[in-house]
């Protein structure tokens, strides 16, 4: 039995790297050229800004209830299906048809299933590794970005061979292969879950300091973000098809201290690491809009590989460890969901405009502004945290 439950452990530890690698590989092989396409389609810069604005709205109102109801009645591995079958619809129109709007309907819904789904499939490998035991959660999240990167990176050459009908057809397939691959998951158990009688606790008040922290992170991290590729095509000279490999290179660069993370972490202060990290991003995304040439390009993308993942995990980790067990994946989904859609309702439209008529410039300064910001933020409400719980559940 011992050797039927250990295979049994590994087999679940190989499914679940495998469905991070499956699904980070199908966003990394369609996100870098989704707003590409959209501009090669004559769509402008407001309207792409626009977009994104209309995505937050519809996140704002479909995600919370469906957490909500997936916190509720446990059903978060079918809420992870069902996001992933969005994402797949998406990637099926886009390469089924040019019309105008349908590829808006596909827009829509890569804003209200990529975030999500990856928000929700983090917390649960979260609560999966810490029921197992296993300090692994920088590794499993280096996969991921190993999947984004290869996906990345064979991007161009499917876009040469046929053209973005063949890219999004890709996306289907991993979307696909990640539903089966969700199932490491525990699903719904069977009958009716127990209630819980424990009084209901107020959310700790370093909840609401990292969710005005994470507004104006996520103003400066999306917006750049979002216009980011298009600036790499107009303004440094990439070629279009080599825009995959640049995004390969930007996950590529995670890997390393990912892998670092799950023996340092433990042995920082997270809310310092939190803090540094975002001063980092600031100055990854001020750089974006001065750097010249390519291979100063290259040498910020080690920058941002090593405070990324620092802010990605420390911000997961702090989420975890100042929430009750019940409602952690919806705070989770506030936090990484709800802040960041609305930052882009209220800025996607502006930012826009930024970057269409201020110049690549003044746009990533403004994106950098809004980050360091956020870093001002939660430095004011540092004390806010609970030291004590924070140490005892990251």
């Amino acid at each position: 039995m011992s050797r039927i439950a250990v295979f049994r452990q590994k087999a679940g530890s190989l499914q679940l790297i495998a469905l991070q690698f499956f699904s980070l590989a199908g966003v990394g092989i369609v996100s870098p050229y989704v707003n590409v396409y959209l501009s090669d389609l004559e769509f402008s810069g407001v309207l792409i800004g626009t977009l994104a604005s209309l995505g937050a709205i519809l996140s704002l109102i479909i995600t919370p209830v469906f957490t909500l109801i997936a916190d509720r009645r446990l059903l978060h591995r079918r809420l992870l299906m069902l996001y992933l079958t969005g994402f797949a619809l998406a990637n099926f129109l886009f390469a089924s048809t040019q019309a105008q709007i349908l590829v808006i309907v596909a827009v829509l819904l890569i804003k209200v299933t990529v975030s999500p789904s990856l928000t929700l499939g983090m917390q649960l490998t979260m609560a999966l590794l810490i029921q197992s035991k296993k300090v692994i959660l920088g590794k499993v999240r280096a996969f991921a970005s190993l999947g984004f990167a290869l996906a990345s990176l064979i991007a161009g050459t499917l876009i040469a061979a046929g053209g973005y009908p063949l890219l999004f057809s890709i996306g289907v397939i991993f979307a696909l292969v990640s539903i089966q691959m969700a199932t490491v998951f525990p699903d719904r158990p069977k009958g009716k879950a127990p209630a819980d009688t424990a009084p209901k606790q107020p959310r700790n008040r370093g909840f609401y300091v990292l969710a005005l922290c994470q507004f104006f992170v996520t103003i400066g991290t999306y917006n750049s973000y979002s216009f980011l590729y298009i600036h790499l095509r107009d303004h440094l000279g990439v070629n279009a098809t080599d825009v995959g490999i640049w995004a390969a290179l930007l996950a590529a660069a995670e890997i390393p201290i990912l892998y670092l993370l799950d023996f340092i972490l433990p042995k920082l202060r997270v809310r310092v690491v939190y803090i540094f990290s975002i001063l980092g991003i600031g100055l990854f995304t001020l750089s974006l809009g001065m750097v010249q040439s390519l291979p100063a390009l290259a040498l910020l993308l080690v920058l941002r590989g090593i405070v990324w993942p620092c802010f990605h995990l420390s911000s997961f980790r702090l989420v975890n460890a100042i929430s009750q067990p019940r409602n952690a994946a919806t705070n989770q989904a506030i936090l990484q969901v709800t802040m960041p859609s609305t930052a882009l309702l209220l800025t996607g439209s502006l930012f826009g405009w930024t970057f269409d008529n201020l110049g690549s410039s003044a746009f990533f300064a403004l994106c950098a502004l809004a980050c360091l910001a956020g870093m001002c933020i939660v430095i004011a409400g540092f004390r806010l945290f609970d030291v004590r719980n924070c140490a005892e559940r990251t």
